[in-house]
């Protein structure tokens, strides 16, 4: 085996780990220095950072032809971010919110995506009808801008201290957090499809473990690092931005590049033995699991004003329940 893929993947790994450190540091400063709550830092610039992988990934397999893996990799990586990432700060820590700031981005989350099933309903998911879900961001650029301006979240920065050097440092903190957090993911993923398939791991786990996982390092390494620092806020907020940007944006974008906007694809399987015919997979595994996962997500936690350990262990569970059916399936 070649050993510098291993060497790739390696390297992968500490810039995810040592830029996601950097990332959610920076961020925290920015949200400090300016006044604007955690959570909106986390939902807006951190969110677009961190969505750059599922972005990059969903275009480039549209342009080569592969509209089914630029949908599934943006709808997985949704199961994701929620079914594993978010689980672990749920288990980790006990996270009171914002009800009506919650309320709202967890609404908007959950309404782009139903929206974009609606549309998608009939195996095309068209130009018009991407420019109506492109609204989404707008609408959830709106309210956290609104927010921030109705936030009372206090802090106790001494603005005074602030140096043209320590401006320029988080500046660069920041930026090569996120370009730490991209590259490594990029890395870590296609060094990470050699092994496995030098391995003999099958295909099907490949791209249902590897290959969402891969793309939704960023916003792990958020999380980790943000619960680390005791600020679940800024992984709180990354998640849900994401999600809304993986449906609002990469979606989005997957249709207006293609002539005639997006197809769903139908495929033919077999599920414990038995054939299926003609099956829109993305509408009708991802999408559903993606909808249970969004309302174990927002609606306990509205319910109670916090995040519960309960929830964590169920939107887990949830994961796995999901992994087990899609390669039940046979679909890679």
């Amino acid at each position: 085996m070649d050993i510098l893929v291993y060497i790739l993947f390696a390297l992968g790994l500490i810039l995810i780990i040592k830029g996601g450190d950097w990332f959610v540091d920076s961020a925290v400063w920015i949200a400090e220095v300016t006044g604007i709550p955690s959570i909106i830092i986390g939902a807006t610039i951190v969110s677009v950072a961190t969505t750059l992988p599922e972005l990059i990934v969903s275009v480039t397999a549209n342009l080569q032809g592969s509209s089914e893996m630029a949908i599934g990799n943006a709808v997985g990586s949704i199961i994701c971010n929620i079914g594993l990432i978010s689980s672990l700060g749920f288990i980790a820590l006990k996270n009171p919110i914002k009800k009506k700031l919650f309320a709202k981005k967890s609404s908007i989350m959950i309404a782009s995506l139903l929206t974009f099933t609606a549309f998608a309903w009939d195996l095309k998911f068209t130009h018009m009808e991407a420019l109506f879900v492109l609204l989404f961001i707008v609408l959830f650029l709106y309210y956290n801008i609104m927010g921030s301006k109705e936030s009372k979240e206090e802090y106790t920065f001494d603005k005074s201290t602030l140096t043209k050097q320590i401006i320029t440092k988080n500046v660069v903190l920041f930026v090569a957090g996120a370009a730490g957090i991209v590259i490594g993911a990029s890395l870590l993923v296609d060094n990470g499809q050699i092994i496995a398939k030098q391995l003999g791991v099958p295909e099907a786990i490949i791209s249902l473990t590897l290959i969402a996982l891969g793309t939704s390092l960023p916003e792990l390494t958020t999380m980790l690092s943000s619960i680390k620092k005791k600020n679940q806020d800024i992984g709180l907020g990354n998640i849900i931005g994401a999600n809304i940007l993986n449906v609002a944006l990469i979606l989005t974008t997957s249709s207006l590049i293609s002539k005639e906007g997006l197809p769903i694809q139908l495929y033919d399987f077999n599920f414990l033995g038995k054939a299926f015919a003609g099956y829109p997979n993305t509408l009708k595994i991802d999408v559903p699991f993606a909808l249970l996962l969004m309302l174990v997500f927002s609606l306990p936690t509205l319910i109670k004003g916090e995040t519960k350990k309960w929830q964590g262990f169920a939107m887990l569970a949830t994961y796995v329940i999901y992994l087990v059916v899609r390669v039940g399936t046979g679909i890679s």
